[in-house]
């Protein structure tokens, strides 16, 4: 009785053995790398082309007529080649701190505030759209081109109507002062030569 009780026990603890063995675990999937999100943008939005001999700028709108939101989108990208001619950026930054109480009881009051603007005032005549690409959500990109003749235009028109400064001016001044003087003693003081004897 006692082998057969000791056969039951090998054979049970045997059994429990093998039921809390587990199964391999499965080899783990391979990882998949994600490919990156295709964009359905014009290429020229992401990679707007570069040129020596012509500035491009890129405009989106989405207006409730395409025909109003191409009209944008070429105003909003000429205002992109206008600041890559010239911005002026301001900013301001105002920092406050103040601390109070007594001992070990004191609290801190911090306050940062940071504004930048940007501001382009340019006059641009001659840029043009090279592409229009609508989109599925009714919005339309513009890109637009401001070419070197156009460019080189711009700035002679500038410098025609370059006003000068005050030291200029009276600079100016002063010469036709002195013109005049010369002027008035010329017809009031004539000089009279007298030959040589």
């Amino acid at each position: 009785m006692k082998k057969i009780t000791i056969t039951l026990i090998v054979v049970m603890v045997a059994l429990f053995a093998v039921s809390c063995a587990s199964a391999p675990e499965p080899a783990p999937a391979p990882v998949v790398k994600a490919e990156p999100a295709k964009s359905n943008l014009p290429d020229f939005v992401l990679n707007p082309p570069l040129a020596t001999d012509a500035i491009y700028g890129v405009g989106f709108a989405k207006q409730s007529t395409m025909a109003l939101s191409i009209k944008v989108a070429e105003t909003n990208a000429r205002a992109d080649i206008a600041s890559q001619i010239q911005t002026t950026i301001q900013e301001a930054i105002t920092s406050y701190a103040q601390e109070a109480g007594v001992d070990d009881n004191t609290q801190l009051i911090s306050f940062v505030e940071t504004i930048t603007r940007q501001i382009t005032d340019q006059t641009l005549s001659g840029a043009s759209p090279k592409s229009r690409v609508p989109m599925d959500d009714g919005g339309v990109w513009v890109l637009m081109v401001y070419g070197k003749e156009a460019l080189v235009d711009s700035f002679e028109d500038v410098a025609n109507e370059f006003e000068r400064n005050e030291d200029a001016a009276f600079a100016e001044f002063k010469a036709s002062q002195a013109i005049d003087k010369l002027d008035y003693q010329l017809a009031n003081n004539p000089t009279v030569s007298k030959p040589v004897e």
